[in-house]
């Protein structure tokens, strides 16, 4: 069952990371809480009884440091059943300004460390006996253009190069591995990018999404899905959920 391991969210603090921490409240699952904020964390880790929850604070910005956090997964939780990667940021820079320092900046928090999440949390010590399923996020700028997000929108594509590839090698060991591609969602991180909008432009954003922003609730629902075994026969794909947006003009 899913639910027999622990589920590790990394980036649970806030955006969608909270609400999918808030979504498996509602189910009988063990998570293991990350983020740099541990006060944030310790809000989160409220809603669970102390023996169905880990706080492990951490920095995800530094591909290199996970090795000492899977072992700290496997101290302080146990077996891993299932982990979600909702860590990440997003940087509004022209090409022109795109230095190899700012580029590897994006790339560790938003390619490197989720690949190397994965990795580490694939080894047999921590892996589930039935398997796990493993779900990163994508954006939907990684498949439109938008003025100043070329290396946000590289970092998103590269991890959905990752999936195929790596998810039929993981299928041997019974995990999942998926992508989410994901429109606009109003999180503190979209809103702050928002806020530096004229009204103009944001109406003519706001105006592309038929179904309207996406909430960290939209997607913390199709996450629990694809957690759960009610998925167990879905590997290897990235999902669409965009309000309807790439569909907007057929």
């Amino acid at each position: 069952m899913w639910n027999d391991g622990w589920i590790v969210i990394a980036g649970a603090s806030r955006g969608i990371g909270r609400a999918v921490a808030h979504r498996l409240s509602c189910d009988d699952v063990r998570v293991v809480l990350s983020a740099r904020d541990e006060k944030a964390l310790e809000e989160v880790a409220a809603l669970y009884p102390p023996e169905r929850q880990r706080t492990i604070p951490w920095d995800f910005s530094v591909p290199e440091s996970l090795e000492e956090y899977a072992k700290l997964v496997a101290e302080k939780a146990g077996p891993v059943s299932g982990m979600v990667y909702c860590a990440g940021k997003q940087k509004t820079l022209p090409v022109n300004l795109s230095k190899p320092a700012v580029a590897r900046d994006i790339f560790d928090l938003n390619t490197f460390s989720a690949i190397e999440l994965v990795r580490v949390l694939s080894k047999k010590n921590l892996l589930h006996a039935g398997g796990a399923s493993y779900i990163l996020l994508s954006s939907l700028s990684a498949h439109e253009g938008a003025l100043g997000k070329a290396l946000y929108a590289a970092s998103k594509a590269a991890l959905e190069g990752f999936i195929p590839a790596a998810a039929a090698e993981l299928a041997q060991k019974r995990i999942r591995l998926n992508a989410l591609v994901l429109g606009v969602v109003r999180t503190d991180m979209s809103l702050e990018f928002m806020d530096k909008m004229t009204a103009e432009q944001r109406t003519l954003m706001e105006a592309g999404y038929p179904l309207g922003l996406g909430a960290p609730g939209d997607v913390a629902s199709f996450i629990r899905y694809l957690l759960s075994d009610e998925s167990r026969w879905i590997t290897g794909q990235p999902f669409v959920l965009d309000g309807g947006r790439s569909v907007r003009g057929v």
